[in-house]
């Protein structure tokens, strides 16, 4: 079951009980499109990025480097650039996370219109 907060009372959850499934794939969704965007922006900044992790002592400074200016990537972001193998640089890697971010988007969208045709159905049936 799906909570979500009604806006003008927090206090009262609105219970889902409708689109469960919908909503934990959208979430999941959600998720990894936000490493995405990540990694391509790194993708477009390799040079600094590849630097930053060179003078860093260790995985965790190197991380936490990512985390702050000029980066600004979140944790699960800056991990994720960290575990890419060095063939994610190649023009073909990066078309193919281009191509899998533009797929999720696309697939999030219908996620999100159907979970509000369901609310719609259920609410105002």
């Amino acid at each position: 079951m799906t909570s979500f907060r009604y806006a003008e009372d927090p206090g009262i959850a609105v219970h889902d009980l409708t689109a469960p499934g919908l909503v934990s794939e959208l979430s999941q969704l959600e998720g990894r499109l936000h490493v995405l965007r990540g990694l391509l922006d790194a993708v477009a900044r390799l040079g600094e990025v590849n630097q930053t992790i060179q003078w860093a002592s260790d995985r965790r400074e190197a991380a936490v480097s990512l985390q702050q200016e000029p980066f600004g990537y979140s944790r699960q972001q800056a991990e994720a650039i960290l575990d890419m193998p060095m063939s994610w640089q190649s023009a073909e890697q990066a078309n193919r996370l281009r191509h899998e971010r533009d797929s999720l988007a696309t697939r999030g969208a219908r996620l999100r219109e159907r979970i509000a045709e369901m609310l719609a159905l259920h609410w105002f049936g």
